[in-house]
C-alpha cells in the first residue's frame, strides 16, 4: 500500500482587524435600522391624516374670523341698505286732490327709514281722504317711495253738502262749492245706493229726449220725485218704470211743444196723469 508523501496544509482561521470588526458593526446597526423604520404607507397615512385635521381646524377658524367680522359690520351694512327716505312719486291725476293734501299726509311716516316704512298704516291714512279712493304705496331701493292714487269721480251731490259717486259711494270734501252744475240727490245715507242706481235708469230713459234729471228725491216714505229743467215730476212709491213710460209717451204726445210753459207732471195715477201749467 503506497501513500504518497506531500506537504501538509494547514488552514489557520485569521483573526480580523479593528477597522474590519468596525465596518461589521456598522452594516449590522444598517440593517437593524432598515428593519426597524415604519413601511412607507404608514407614513403617508400619517401625514394624510394630520393634513386633513389642519384643514379642517383653518376652515373652523377662517368661519369664525368671517362671522366675527359680519357682526362687526352688521350695524354699518343695515345702516348703508336701510336709508332715509329721499325721495317720494305721487301718482294720480290731481283733478280734485290736492298733492300739498297728501304730502302732509305722509310727512309724519318718513321719519322711518327705508324698511321700517309701514306702507299699510300710509294707505289706511290716505283712504280716509274723502277724494281718495283706492291707495297702493311701494319701497323702491334704495331710498324712494311710490305712491298710486284713485281719485273719486263725484256723479252728483248729495244733500247740499256732500258728493256722491256712481257707485252710491257718499263722501264729505272740505268744499262742494265748485259742483254746483251737478244734480241734487237725497235720501236717507243708507239709501244713497239705490238712489243713485235710479238716477242713472232716469237719466239713460230721457237722454234721448234731450233732458236730464236736476234733481231726485227719495222721501221718507218712499216716494220718488225727480226735476227736469225746472218742471217737477212725481213718480210716487209703486210701478216705477212703468209711470216712467207714461210720461216719457205724454212728453212726445202733449208736453214737448209746451215744455216751457209746464210747471208739473203728476205721475200717481192709475192710467192717466196730471200737468200743473205755470202762470204768466
Amino acid at each position: 500500500m503506497q501513500i504518497k508523501k506531500g506537504k501538509a496544509r494547514l488552514l489557520l482561521k485569521r483573526k480580523p482587524t479593528r477597522s474590519e470588526r468596525s465596518r461589521s458593526q456598522m452594516d449590522t446597526v444598517q440593517i437593524r435600522r432598515r428593519r426597524q423604520s415604519p413601511p412607507s404607507g404608514r407614513i403617508r397615512a400619517f401625514f394624510s391624516t394630520h393634513s386633513r385635521n389642519g384643514w379642517q381646524i383653518a376652515r373652523v377658524v377662517a368661519g369664525v374670523i368671517s362671522l366675527a367680522a359680519v357682526l362687526w359690520l352688521w350695524p354699518s351694512l343695515m345702516n348703508w341698505l336701510n336709508r332715509p327716505i329721499a325721495r317720494v312719486e305721487i301718482h294720480a291725476g290731481f283733478e280734485s286732490l290736492d298733492r300739498v293734501d297728501v304730502e302732509a299726509e305722509l310727512e309724519p311716516f318718513l321719519v322711518n327709514r327705508f324698511f321700517h316704512l309701514d306702507l299699510e298704516a300710509m294707505r289706511q291714512t290716505l283712504l280716509l281722504m274723502p277724494w281718495v279712493r283706492e291707495a297702493s304705496l311701494r319701497r323702491r331701493w334704495p331710498d324712494r317711495l311710490e305712491v298710486s292714487l284713485q281719485e273719486r269721480q263725484a256723479v252728483a251731490r248729495w244733500k247740499q253738502d256732500k258728493l256722491i259717486t256712481g257707485e252710491g259711494v257718499v263722501f264729505a270734501p272740505d268744499s262742494v262749492d265748485k259742483f254746483a252744475l251737478l244734480p241734487l240727490l237725497s235720501g236717507l245715507d243708507d239709501e244713497a245706493l239705490e238712489v243713485m242706481q235710479q238716477y242713472l235708469s232716469i237719466s239713460q230713459l230721457l237722454r234721448p229726449m234731450g233732458l236730464s234729471v236736476s234733481e231726485l228725491q227719495l222721501g221718507s216714505a218712499g216716494s220718488w220725485r225727480f226735476k227736469v229743467d225746472h218742471v217737477t215730476v212725481y213718480v210716487g212709491r209703486d210701478r216705477r218704470m212703468e209711470r216712467l213710460q207714461r210720461f216719457i209717451r205724454l212728453y212726445h204726445a202733449r208736453l214737448d211743444s209746451r215744455w216751457s210753459e209746464v210747471e208739473r207732471v203728476d205721475m200717481r195715477y192709475l192710467n192717466g196723469a196730471s200737468v200743473s201749467w205755470r202762470q204768466n
